[in-house]
């Protein structure tokens, strides 16, 4: 067994693939069958199962690769041990970040990270707060920021920032302006644009509505915030968002945001990480970095 053999496994293993394997790691499908088949010879144990789309784990696959991942981020601790003798910290970085904070924050945090940690890199993924959960637990992800996030056993979070959700409306909309709160059995009686389920957001306003027995008018499903709020500049529905989220819209002059009166519709920000496993010297250093330019960013909006 040598390393090269677990991050063949690795790699088929998360893509599911041995095609898709063989393309990112750019060696021959054959090459990459016979040292996985060695492997399994060595271990006494089947770890992939084929199918007609690809291979999926068996148990033992399952039990391998966790070790496996272990096993590769250890040596990457190796690696960046020895670089801090110099001074210097490196090592490979694996963020994720919902849609919206990705477009607000993705450059100023690069920017800062390439020049503060010029020997590490940092890899950005963007995606759902459940979807990014999942990855976290899984060992995809080193850190990610959740907005909402359900109780997930293995992951500890730090709440970086929370503000209320508003209703965002056409300009010329009838519903109350001047600042005045919209109370929940009005907002049950929108046209909503939402995203779909599982979406943090969605199941927020279901959740709240639903405290106060009241369910909510969903006209369209939109995963897109720039696509809601285009269509709420339109005429075509209202939605409910945070407010730093509507501030991305170029369109600002046709949109404006309006209080909701509940304590529940509220926002809150968190930086997720691993509970199961230490992080690195250049991932703590990373998260300082990304709490610091989150909270001074969304302050600065607020303010």
């Amino acid at each position: 067994m040598d390393l090269k053999q677990l991050k063949y496994f690795i790699h088929v293993a998360q893509l599911g693939s041995y095609t898709r394997a063989a393309d990112l790691l750019e060696v021959a499908q054959p090459v990459l069958s016979r040292q996985i088949r060695l492997l399994e010879t060595e271990l006494r144990q089947n770890l992939l199962i084929r199918h007609g789309r690809g291979v999926l784990l068996t148990e033992s696959g399952q039990i391998m690769l966790e070790h496996c991942l272990a096993v590769m981020a250890r040596i990457d601790r190796i690696y960046e041990d020895l670089s801090t003798v110099s001074g210097k910290l490196s090592g490979h970085v694996l963020l994720g970040m919902p849609p919206t904070m990705a477009k607000l924050l993705s450059v100023p945090l690069i920017k800062t990270f390439s020049r503060q940690l010029p020997d590490a890199r940092i890899s950005i993924s963007e995606g759902l707060t459940t979807q990014l959960q999942n990855k976290l637990q899984q060992g995809h992800l080193d850190m990610a920021l959740l907005y909402n996030p359900p109780y997930c056993a293995g992951i500890d979070t730090t709440l970086l920032h929370e503000e209320p959700f508003s209703l965002i409306a056409p300009l010329d909309s009838s519903l109350p302006g001047h600042n005045r709160p919209l109370d929940v059995q009005q907002l049950a009686l929108l046209p909503l644009i939402t995203p779909s389920a599982p979406n943090t957001f969605r199941l927020l306003i279901e959740q709240e509505l639903r405290r106060h027995n009241l369910t909510p008018s969903i006209l369209w499903e939109i995963n897109s915030i720039e696509t809601a709020l285009q269509l709420v500049a339109e005429g075509m529905g209202y939605t409910v968002l945070p407010a730093q989220a509507a501030r991305l819209l170029h369109r600002r002059e046709k949109l404006r945001a309006i209080p909701i009166e509940s304590s529940g519709f509220t926002s809150r920000l968190y930086l997720a990480v691993s509970g199961k496993r230490a992080l690195s010297r250049t991932q703590k250093e990373t998260g300082k970095l990304l709490t610091r330019i989150c909270t001074d960013y969304l302050q600065q909006e607020n303010g």
